[in-house]
């Protein structure tokens, strides 16, 4: 009996010692409009948009959508190269950080629309070290100051980073030529780049494929300031896939959670090449790699769809590329159109491709399901045929393109512009109406592990043994009820879940109120709980407007039962 009194005192005071206390608090302000969902440390979210409302950031029902269309926009983008959305005024209506053939970084702020057009102004515009040409660039925040960074690389190899796109005059960017070999080049005006943290560091990676169709990550080194990405040695060659190997052009490549299996994939194109594909992520050992056996084609080399890319004759411009004289893309982005939960694909091309002067394409492969052996399915949908040169009517290729919230209603936009001709584009909005889906909105959170910062490496000690949520709701803006769920245990699929089947935390939910707290204390540590918030409209025009939320846990050691007695130890 004095033993296991001892051993249950020597227990209490070791998680005493080693307990503590984590952070983090949202929305963030400088968030993804490709993925709106991380304003709120969500990975997954259904029926819930982000939107600023009275210059609040807030997390809202989603709007009824009424039809997705394309239209023609004139002159903005003449000479640009490269585009990346942001709302760096924070007013809900996304503004365009691009870069020029000429290596001019320009700001261009949305001011809305006058006379039925969209506006894009600029605003202020600095010049880089060294003309950008034909490349690729990636816009994310890699030294975690919460402030957006720029890293291109373009085709002569030389590699540009700037911190602080936003406030910079170009004067502290810094440079340097880069080459794992000569075939380490992108020949063509690409979007060829995408950020993660591949290694769990902390730190955002970039990951890159080259016009060989090798795919490549870019690990970020941050004890090295501006030149994190400066070193060759820590350049790593993923895989290659001769199905997309060329002699000139260049590879395209997103990355993004297609199956919603929790691990990002990877989708890639080539300028050359009609065939797109994608690679399943999974991890091995603890360390993220990439199914190049099983990969899974969305359209052949002639362009025709696979057995995971559909057509529905009943709608008219539900079509296959396989139609068009050429279809070689230099767009392609993911993102969630319709917060339905399933990811979506947009497609940009080229001119000049497959031997043919045609060009200026855009199709969404819309997502409509996972199948039973969790490979994605989608609908295809021509959104921009296209256009021969001698048709004079530009856009007549795409050479830059970003997702972003253009109007402020929630859901993800399309830009796709012609920058080396007619600097003309087409803007993809999904239209709305501003009534709200009745339907409960929910959103999942990340494990909250990974939300307040702690690194894989130190897991083992740090299980999280309570959670409080905080949350307030602006009732000035709508009403509606809430609910907090917690998932103990880490899901592997969101979409597949019934939120309504998880347990309540303490008293959590009811008619929204201005804050709310609520905790829960494990009698065991678990290593991966995740967070379910449901927003419940009132009507159709009346919802709940989640303006804050904090997440706070306590930490202990994972405890491994043995013999009676738990050894303060890693626990898988």
């Amino acid at each position: 009996m004095k033993r296991f009194i001892l051993l249950s005192l020597i227990f209490f005071v070791l998680n005493y010692l080693f307990a503590d206390v984590y952070t983090a608090e949202f929305p963030i302000s400088n968030w993804s409009q490709q993925y709106p969902e991380k304003a709120w440390g969500a990975i997954f979210v259904k029926n819930v948009s982000t939107r600023v409302v009275d210059k609040k950031i807030v997390a809202v029902n989603v709007y009824k959508i009424i039809d997705i269309t394309a239209d023609p926009g004139y002159g903005p983008f003449g000479q640009v190269s490269q585009t990346f959305s942001v709302d760096y005024n924070k007013d809900g209506y996304a503004d365009i950080i691009s870069l020029t053939y000429y290596g001019l970084v320009v700001i261009k702020e949305n001011k809305g629309k006058k006379d039925g057009e969209l506006v894009l102004e600029n605003t202020s515009y600095y010049q880089l070290p060294i003309e950008n040409g034909d490349g690729t660039l990636i816009v994310d925040d890699f030294d975690n100051d919460g402030k957006l960074d720029l890293f291109a690389y373009n085709s002569w190899q030389y590699a540009q980073f700037v911190s602080d796109v936003l406030n910079s005059n170009g004067e502290d960017a810094v440079y340097k030529r880069i080459s794992k070999d000569k075939n380490f080049v992108t020949k063509w005006t690409v979007s060829a780049m995408a950020s993660y943290d591949y290694n769990g560091d902390g730190y955002k990676d970039v990951f890159y494929i080259d016009y060989k169709g090798r795919v490549w990550v870019w690990l970020n080194d941050p004890g090295q300031g501006s030149e994190r990405f400066f070193d060759e040695s820590n350049i790593i060659k993923l895989f290659k896939d001769k199905d997309l190997k060329s002699d000139g052009g260049g590879g395209v490549l997103d990355i993004g959670d297609l199956n919603n299996d929790g691990t990002i994939d990877i989708i890639v194109g080539h300028t050359d090449k009609k065939s797109i594909f994608v690679y399943f992520g999974k991890i091995v050992n603890n360390q993220l790699t990439f199914d190049t056996d099983n990969k899974l084609v969305l359209t052949t080399s002639s362009g025709k769809l696979s057995d995971y890319v559909i057509t529905d004759p009943s709608i008219k411009n539900s079509k296959s590329p396989e139609i068009l004289p050429s279809f070689g893309p230099t767009i392609i982005k993911i993102t969630d159109v319709d917060r339905d939960g399933y990811k979506d694909i947009f497609i940009g091309t080229d001119a000049w491709r497959q031997g043919k002067n045609f060009g200026g394409s855009v199709y969404l492969f819309k997502g409509v399901g996972i199948t039973p052996d969790n490979k994605p399915k989608f609908l295809s949908l021509e959104l921009v045929h296209g256009s021969y040169s001698k048709d004079n009517n530009p856009p007549y290729d795409f050479d830059a393109g970003t997702i972003a919230d253009l109007d402020n209603d929630g859901i993800p936009d399309f830009v796709a512009a012609d920058g080396n001709h007619s600097g003309n584009y087409y803007k993809i909005i999904t239209q709305t109406q501003k009534e709200y889906e009745t339907s409960p909105g929910y959103l999942i959170s990340d494990y909250l592990t990974n939300l307040v910062g702690i690194l894989p490496k130190d897991l083992p000690n740090n299980f999280v043994k309570r959670i409080k949520v905080n949350i307030g709701f602006d009732l000035s803006l709508g009403n509606g009820s809430f609910e907090i769920r917690y998932i103990k245990n880490g899901i592997k699929d969101p979409s597949l879940i019934d939120p309504f089947g998880y347990p309540l935390m303490p008293d959590a939910s009811g008619t929204i109120v201005e804050n709310f707290t609520t905790e829960i204390e494990f009698d065991k540590p678990v290593p991966d709980p995740q967070i379910i918030i449901i927003l419940k409209p009132e009507s159709e025009f009346s919802a709940p407007h989640l303006k804050y939320l904090k997440y706070e846990i306590e930490t202990a050691p994972s405890q491994v039962i043995i013999k009676g007695f738990n050894w303060n130890k890693g626990d898988n």
